[in-house]
């Protein structure tokens, strides 16, 4: 099977196992205990963090007024670029209908981030990352010095995620269950 074959059969498999509301809290939970715990977290000065879908584990719970924070925003041409966001009320509806912060708000250089965390739909024991296909955190992952950190469910952790030269490998990845350093 190709690599846009398999990809897509890991998406359609990932994308139908639901999680109900108290579970994704209850996850979102344990991550955040783990984040937390992280040396390289309390170290940091400046995190990306990402606003999540009702599909991904809820990471805005790490907001830490001490660190300076930003969150993805959509620039079209250019994919993602990284933006301060002073409070998760500060954030708007952006591209995809995924909050981000608002066009006024000041882009933070990707050579400045210490800790990116990194949705995706599927990853594995070698810090490999699936996403929804768009390519946006591939082509912006490579920009950001920072450890890239994949964030997920422990369903999403699996024996081998599809890779395909353009896919970007990740420093770590974090489910409720464990952390996975590359």
């Amino acid at each position: 099977m190709e690599g846009n074959q398999e990809k897509a059969k890991v998406r359609a498999e990932i994308s139908a196992v639901r999680i109900r509301p108290e579970e994704r809290e209850e996850a979102s939970l344990a991550i955040y205990d783990r984040i937390k715990s992280f040396e390289a977290w309390q170290d940091a000065q400046t995190v990306l963090l990402f606003s999540p879908l009702t599909d991904e584990p809820d990471v805005e719970r790490l907001f830490d007024e001490s660190k300076r924070v930003c969150f993805p925003r959509f620039k079209a041409g250019r994919g993602y670029e990284s933006a301060i966001t002073e409070t998760i009320q500060d954030l708007v509806v952006g591209k995809f209908g995924i909050q981000e912060p608002p066009p006024e708000a000041d882009e933070v250089n990707a050579l400045d981030i210490d800790i990116c965390l990194v949705p995706g739909l599927a990853f594995d024991e070698a810090c490999n990352r699936l996403g929804r296909g768009r390519g946006f955190y591939d082509r912006w992952l490579p920009q950001i010095s920072g450890i890239k950190i994949g964030i997920g469910f422990d369903h999403q952790l699996i024996k081998s995620v599809p890779t395909e030269g353009h896919d970007h490998q990740l420093d770590m990845v974090v489910v409720p269950s464990r952390a996975i350093k590359q």
